[in-house]
């Protein structure tokens, strides 16, 4: 149910871009993200998934840049989810290796993905309606500040995720 989960994640990843600028390079790019994905899934291997994180965010950036139209938040926050959620599967995948998985694990981890996408989103939400109200009240100096400002604290917020991760595995695995 798991492997249906992560390649159901890795079509969203292959068809958000398609949708955004069809064109045969976005399609072979997004081929070779569900291959790897494919890959992972078989193998239980994290770096072909990871590879293939990296491919299909790469192949949405230039279906963005090839488009050049403007962005879409609700396919944009869809796309973020799906590929956390794509990492997230693969790697419970490979954490389960060999184990039996009842229903119980997976309708937990779905709960657990669900509510991290839910707020994931209300997150990007909130932000756009922050920076569009500060678009129209702050002069246009400031701007490259609150961007600097925000992507330093991305950078923050994904230190603070990592070290968390980094320490709750290192106590599971004592």
């Amino acid at each position: 149910m798991i492997r249906l989960l992560a390649i159901a994640f890795a079509v969203v990843l292959f068809v958000i871009p398609r949708l955004t600028a069809p064109m045969p390079a976005v399609t072979g790019a997004g081929l070779l993200g569900v291959s790897l994905t494919v890959l992972a899934i078989g193998a239980r291997w994290r770096w072909p998934a990871t590879a293939a994180a990296c491919v299909f965010l790469a192949n949405y950036a230039a279906a963005l840049w090839m488009a050049r139209g403007p962005v879409n938040l609700v396919r944009a926050a869809g796309f973020g989810v799906a590929l956390l959620l794509l990492l997230q599967a693969v790697d419970l995948i490979c954490r389960v290796r060999g184990t039996t998985v009842d229903a119980t694990l997976v309708l937990a981890e779905l709960g657990r993905w669900i509510g991290l996408g839910t707020a994931a989103f209300g997150a990007v939400v909130l932000a756009v309606a922050l920076a569009n109200s500060l678009a129209t009240t702050l002069p246009a100096v400031v701007s490259p500040l609150l961007a600097a400002a925000g992507a330093f604290g991305a950078v923050l917020i994904v230190a603070a995720v990592i070290v968390r991760a980094g320490t709750h595995r290192g106590s599971s695995d004592r």
